[in-house]
């Protein structure tokens, strides 16, 4: 298979699961209401919300 088919599958893929992710209304990731990367959630620990009215559920 050549790379240029596999870049285009999983490019698809991707398409398909962020449109799926958005019509069947799930809610946002908890850390993506962080100021901080995700890298810096897991290695510091640290969340900084975006914006006062979010909560972070345990």
């Amino acid at each position: 298979m050549d790379l240029r088919w596999l870049l285009i599958i999983l490019m698809s893929l991707f398409v398909i699961a962020f449109m799926w992710r958005d019509m069947s209304g799930m809610a946002d990731m908890s850390w993506t209401k962080c100021k901080e990367s995700l890298f810096t959630q897991v290695i510091k620990g640290e969340c900084t919300l975006r914006f006062e009215a979010d909560t972070i559920p345990s």
